[in-house]
């Protein structure tokens, strides 16, 4: 054990919840509120179980939602001190499905007509398939999806309403998909579904491997997921460590929804722990954002800033969206004057295309931005560049043995032939060599990316691979942004990617989930705009709530809520406009809080 563990297990020892989960030796599921710790409990579990638990060579799990947080997750327990072993997987659950279970036993099984070789269909293919099974006037492909991952046979009692119309074009999408060769990320889950809930030789092989899955951000991941956690229960001896929060769940175009997490904590033989002190916010905050549920969870302010005075304000503008940007700007110099850094302002809005409005105008004040979301994904192979960028920065940051290893994975999926002892010092003195080039083009981010593209002959690399179809189209994107924007990038622009350089934070409100900032400003707060005009349904308005708590709660000390009088619509009319109901809630919220504290005083 590390010093860095040992200061964290000592931490949890003052939080009697966390350490129950630390110290749970049964499935559970973790409630963990905003705030609460969750990713400390995560990654010290994970230490526990295969320093104490797990016996090699078995080892265990851990599942993500997105590669980026599978990433920072492998950093945090590095920095606990974790040790190189074998049969641990940290990464997605996509990645889980195709590197655990389809590629070794797909072909075992050719009832299931799972392709072989398993080729993944590029973006590009995939929505060419999707017009050709598409009527006129029939759906979105986001809707298709969402009704493909939602509705597999199984366990699960959870049952939620069907797009009629999208659950036709989902069957015969997935029909032509078949028939032609590939699979894309959600049949790769669906078909690693069946093969867990039908075939006893898989879940014992599995068990045999991983005694433990530990699952972060539950709530997150969907029906198909849920389906393989609910078939290992049932069917192994495999436990489960599972942490999220219903109240967090926003994610229902995609297909999830927080009634899986909810079934999962009721099962019979989970133990169930929640989280309820707020680490990270003002106790005026952490009240506020569970006002916006409606429901009362019992969060209560545990940190540093739990007496401190937040700020709650509501401001009224007379026309448009534009007066909101200028009244946003001010407030980002106000807070910025008080001591504020800029990278602790967090702008929160409706629609990516406001993102960009606000950056126009935030570019106008010379008042530097960073962009929650960028043009391009945080794929493996960006995150690789990253890595790269940042061992040529500092060599102290990064393990050079590290990013070797993801190059050789890379080549080892998309070319053919085995890896030999002269083939890996090759490859091993090529990238050395080139890292250490490219060394001259670190102020120019541009450059930079076309001197490594050239010298490890990149698309060549990703070029048609069955394993990567959309890397190349992502890292022309990355080009375009290296190249477009200025002032000019600097390699340092890449290392630091999610992570802002003392500038303000553009986001919409999803892609806030998971940050935190000092202060959180957020615009758009009419009727009809949040939530939306298209929100009519009492699940699509529940959502909007648990998402007006999700953007609420990323606040530590202030939050602004911004709206306007009058909006046009699309013709350039203008129209009248009533505040959010949740502007109405948390005015209501603000006005009882203010008159509790006067008759305190």
């Amino acid at each position: 054990m590390n010093d860095h563990f040992k200061q964290k297990v000592t931490e949890i020892n003052n939080d009697p919840e966390q350490l129950r989960a630390y110290n749970s030796t049964d499935s559970t599921v973790v409630i963990a509120g905003p705030g609460s710790g969750k990713t400390t409990v995560l990654t010290l579990k994970v230490m526990r179980l295969l320093d104490n638990v797990i016996a090699e060579p078995r080892g265990l799990a851990c599942l993500t939602y997105s590669t980026e947080s599978a990433r920072e997750f492998k950093t945090r327990l590095s920095k606990l001190g974790l040790r190189g072993r074998t049969n641990v997987f940290l990464g997605t659950v996509h990645s889980f499905c195709l590197a655990e279970i389809l590629t070794p036993f797909a072909k075992l099984y050719p009832k299931y007509e799972i392709p072989n070789p398993i080729k993944i269909i590029s973006e590009k293919e995939k929505k060419k398939l999707f017009d050709s099974v598409n009527p006129p006037g029939g759906t979105s492909i986001t809707e298709m999806d969402k009704e493909r991952t939602r509705n597999i046979r199984g366990i699960s009692r959870v049952a939620l309403e069907s797009y009629e119309v999208a659950l036709k074009v989902a069957i015969s999408f997935e029909e032509a998909l078949l028939k032609s060769g590939f699979i894309d990320f959600i049949s790769m889950v669906k078909f690693s579904v069946e093969l867990i809930q039908n075939e006893s030789f898989v879940q014992k092989a599995i068990e045999a491997k991983f005694p433990w899955f530990v699952i972060d951000e539950y709530q997150d991941l969907g029906r198909p997921l849920h389906e393989i956690v609910l078939s290992l229960l049932d069917k192994s001896n495999i436990k489960i460590f599972a942490v999220g929060d219903a109240d967090q769940s926003i994610y229902d175009f995609q297909g999830a929804a927080p009634d899986y997490l909810n079934e999962l904590s009721q099962k019979n033989g989970i133990k169930g722990i929640r989280l309820l002190n707020n680490y990270r916010s003002a106790q005026t905050i952490v009240d506020a954002s569970e006002y916006v549920l409606n429901s009362q969870r019992g969060y209560t302010a545990s940190g540093i800033l739990r007496d401190y005075p937040a700020i709650m304000d509501f401001i009224e503008c007379d026309n448009g969206m534009n007066e909101q940007y200028q009244q946003t700007i001010k407030l980002v110099r106000r807070f910025y004057s008080e001591g504020i850094p800029y990278h602790e302002i967090a702008i929160l809005v409706g629609k990516n295309n406001e993102v960009k409005e606000l950056k126009d105008e935030f570019d106008i004040q010379g008042i530097p931005v960073y962009l929650a979301r960028q043009d391009f994904r945080n794929t493996e192979l960006i995150l690789w560049l990253q890595s790269c960028a940042s061992w040529v920065e500092d060599k102290t940051r990064v393990s050079f043995d590290d990013i070797y290893r993801v190059w050789m994975n890379f080549l080892l999926h998309t070319q053919e032939g085995a890896s030999s002892n002269e083939y890996d010092f090759l490859v091993r003195r090529t990238l050395l060599k080139v890292l250490k080039a490219s060394n001259q083009y670190r102020d120019n981010l541009f450059e930079w990316l076309k001197f490594v593209l050239t010298e490890l002959d990149l698309l060549k690399v990703f070029d048609g691979s069955d394993r990567y179809p959309d890397e190349i189209e992502n890292l022309k994107s990355l080009f375009q942004v290296a190249k477009q924007t200025e002032p000019m990038l600097t390699v340092g622009f890449i290392t630091r990617l999610g992570v802002p350089d003392n500038q303000v934070v553009l986001s919409t409100r999803h892609s806030a989930k998971g940050l935190e900032f000092d202060v959180v400003i957020m615009l758009g707060m009419e009727k009809d705009s949040f939530p939306n005009y298209y929100d009519t349904t009492q699940r699509k308005i529940d959502e909007a709530r648990r998402l007006c708590f999700v953007a609420v709660s990323r606040a530590r000390k202030a939050c602004i809520l911004i709206r306007s009088k009058q909006l046009p619509n699309k013709y350039g009319r203008w129209f009248s406009k009533e505040p959010s109901p949740f502007w109405i809630t948390l005015k209501e919220f603000h006005d009882a809080d203010a008159l509790s504290k006067l008759k305190e005083t």
